[in-house]
């Protein structure tokens, strides 16, 4: 039995925090053509949510063409639930872009009933958080607040502080996505999973050990309290994403094992 969290949260038809840890699949393309051909590909494979990177749409800051790629992946899409991601490039993100236009492009994107969740990092600049926070939760939409370091990974308690300043923030879901440098680190990150897991049981999570030797995470994370794994189809957002055919294979033979 896994640790859920005490108030699971939905996002669109799916529960994040219940039962099952989510399989999440991230769709980066820069032309719209992409777009439409990944989200036909992706929903072959059933997964349980998908994420639009749009920091990867060569279009990212028009706000006409960004509600055009989005209009187009719902109807391809269907009820699948859709979190849109801008993600600022001082996290990863793909392309800069200025920080005033990324904010301002979440912000109208949740008001258009087209997603089911969206992410903004912890570090973006704390009032644009806020008002982003507000509009998501005028329009009843799960934000996702999310700490990311591709370098290393910090000490628990530092991982269990960017967790519960996240929390504070106001996140629906708390998130942390990690680099390993040895197993040692691995085992950092899932013991901040844990221990977030029964300080802030309220909060689901998504904690991420990237790279290869992080693979273990994808996996088992949902066992110490992670609540979303992410899986690829054609192009991975981050190092270690394995095959959504392969992630959802590994998951169920874990599970069976431990429920044996």
């Amino acid at each position: 039995m896994r640790l859920q969290a005490k108030k699971p949260i939905k996002i669109g038809n799916r529960t994040i925090g219940g039962p099952d840890m989510l399989i999440c699949i991230p769709i980066l393309e820069e032309e719209e053509s992409g777009l439409e051909r990944a989200a036909k590909n992706t929903i072959q494979l059933c997964p349980d949510i998908i994420e639009w990177r749009a920091d990867y749409f060569k279009d990212a800051c028009s706000p006409i063409k960004v509600m055009k790629a989005l209009n187009m992946l719902r109807s391809i899409i269907g009820e699948i639930p859709l979190i849109f991601t801008f993600r600022g490039s001082f996290e990863g993100g793909f392309i800069e872009v200025e920080e005033n236009i990324r904010y301002e492009i979440i912000r109208l994107v949740l008001c258009t009933g087209e997603v089911d969740a969206a992410d903004i990092e912890l570090a973006s600049r704390k009032n644009a958080v806020e008002e982003i926070r507000k509009e998501a939760y005028d329009h009843d939409i799960p934000l996702i607040i999310s700490y990311h370091n591709f370098d290393e990974t910090p000490s628990v308690e530092f991982l269990l502080n960017k967790i519960r300043e996240e929390v504070a923030l106001g996140a629906d879901i708390a998130k942390i996505a990690v680099m390993p440098k040895n197993e040692e680190d691995v085992l950092k990150l899932l013991s901040a999973t844990l221990k977030a897991r029964i300080e802030l049981p309220y909060t689901p999570l998504i904690t991420v050990s990237m790279g290869a030797l992080g693979i273990i995470s994808r996996i088992a994370g949902g066992m110490f309290g992670s609540d979303m794994t992410f899986g690829a189809v054609e192009k991975t957002s981050a190092p270690g994403q394995i095959p959504i055919a392969e992630l959802r294979a590994s998951i169920k033979t874990l599970l069976y094992r431990i429920r044996r």
